[in-house]
């Protein structure tokens, strides 16, 4: 590759990269199409935060439990805590909090969710407490949710937001039945003793799924959703007190750590630069798209809520990108070492420092993923932005840090020295 093509590719590559930079961090004010000025938000914004960085609000649900359920007390909170914690992950609050305070029959179940601000807003992302049945005008149960296998959150034909229901081969039965019955007739589905959909029936239908339609929003279809697939809880409740709760480390927590990070960036970008050259840079133009790659991602995928916790998993992984980089140079460096050219050099290194990259992050990958699955709250998130961070990393250590290297190598017009390469054995022309 020639001197002006890789000039011109290495200049595309630094500009898109600010470019998202400036996207990733600033709000700024962009022409509207009709009204004049609006505001863009910049990608970072749009990351959910924790309690800990935004704070939110708690409320104490008080059960209303029927005298015949006294004795299974014990299970009925376990099963409780089990149903609103998945109903919670469903919907994305996965930093959400919650325990049972107080004892005996006596107990209650406290929440703290972020970014939520009124007891209202609560109970709209926890959702009812009923049971899902589909009923006939008589309230003749047809079907129920122990037949459904999976429900989501879609749009239909005309961009409304609806509930898509897969039923279990039971369920699909039991559905084809209740449309042939009450074919020209209106079929109820009922959360509780809330109707949610009532739609008439025009025809036996007998695929395994159905929608649910009429929805205000799609944030209400998600919720509906996330009720059906964690289920029904064993009693109803009602909120017996609430306050908003304030971000425990403060509101300038998140500024003062994104701060932080980016002198350590720059500190790891002037070491790195020191000890290898040309490498240095190639390395640090890659964690710097590393970076922005990263907010975008977790602007985008739905689970993240940035917590201290979720924090300490970035940098971990960002300790990580470095590492495969100077694992990288240090093998090319070894390969040039032993007479090989600069370019078979290269090659090679990336060659021989995959197997050894791959090996250190996949323990790490498998461990973030358990902590993923099974554990909650706070510790989820960790595992998450680890589990995004260590992903990448490996993409741009291996990927983009290669293919800058290439450009680079191709600017300096092979001269290893920009590289700091040099050979192990200098051999003389003298006798």
């Amino acid at each position: 590759m020639g001197k002006i093509k890789s000039g011109i590719i290495l200049g595309i590559i630094v500009l898109i990269t600010a470019l998202l930079a400036v996207l990733d961090f600033a709000s700024f004010k962009i022409p509207g199409y009709k009204n004049g000025i609006k505001d863009y938000n910049s990608i970072g914004s749009t990351i959910g935060l924790g309690i800990d960085l935004k704070g939110g609000y708690a409320a104490v649900l008080t059960p209303k439990y029927s005298n015949d359920q006294q004795d299974d007390i014990d299970e009925l909170f376990d099963g409780a805590v089990d149903i609103l914690r998945t109903r919670l992950d469903n919907k994305g609050y996965t930093e959400a909090v919650i325990t049972v305070q107080g004892v005996g029959n006596d107990r209650e179940i406290r929440i703290e969710i972020p970014e939520v601000d009124d007891a209202d807003r609560i109970l709209e992302v926890i959702g009812s407490s009923g049971r899902l049945s589909f009923v006939d005008s008589a309230n003749t149960e047809y079907l129920n949710g122990d037949d459904i296998k999976d429900a989501y959150a879609g749009y239909d034909e005309n961009g409304k937001p609806v509930v898509v229901l897969e039923f279990t081969t039971q369920g699909t039965s039991k559905f084809s039945s209740a449309t042939g019955k009450l074919n020209g007739q209106t079929m109820y589905i009922k959360l509780g003793d809330d109707i949610v959909s009532q739609p008439t029936v025009n025809e036996q239908i007998t695929s395994n799924s159905a929608q649910i339609t009429g929805l205000g929003s799609f944030d209400e279809a998600e919720t509906i959703a996330a009720v059906i697939k964690a289920g029904r809880l064993n009693f109803e409740f009602e909120i017996g007190s609430s306050n908003k709760i304030s971000a425990t480390l403060g509101e300038n927590a998140l500024p003062a750590s994104v701060l932080a990070g980016g002198i350590g960036l720059l500190i790891i970008f002037a070491i790195m630069i020191i000890f290898y050259r040309g490498m240095g840079i190639a390395a640090s133009l890659a964690l710097t798209i590393y970076s922005v790659l990263l907010i975008v991602l977790l602007a985008l995928v739905p689970w993240v809520e940035l917590t201290l916790p979720g924090i300490a998993g970035i940098i971990l992984s960002i300790g990580m990108a470095v590492d495969a980089n100077v694992i990288i140079f240090e093998r090319i460096k070894e390969e040039f070492a032993a007479g090989k050219t600069a370019t078979t050099a290269i090659k090679t290194g990336f060659k021989r420092a995959f197997v050894t990259i791959f090996d250190s992050n996949i323990t790490t990958i498998l461990a973030s993923v358990v902590l993923w699955i099974l554990c909650p709250g706070s510790i989820k998130g960790f595992a998450i932005t680890l589990l995004i961070g260590i992903l990448l990393s490996m993409f741009t250590a291996i990927v983009v840090t290669r293919f800058i290297v290439k450009l680079l190598y191709s600017l300096a017009g092979g001269k290893t020295s920009f590289f700091a390469l040099r050979r192990e054995e200098v051999v003389s022309d003298e006798d």
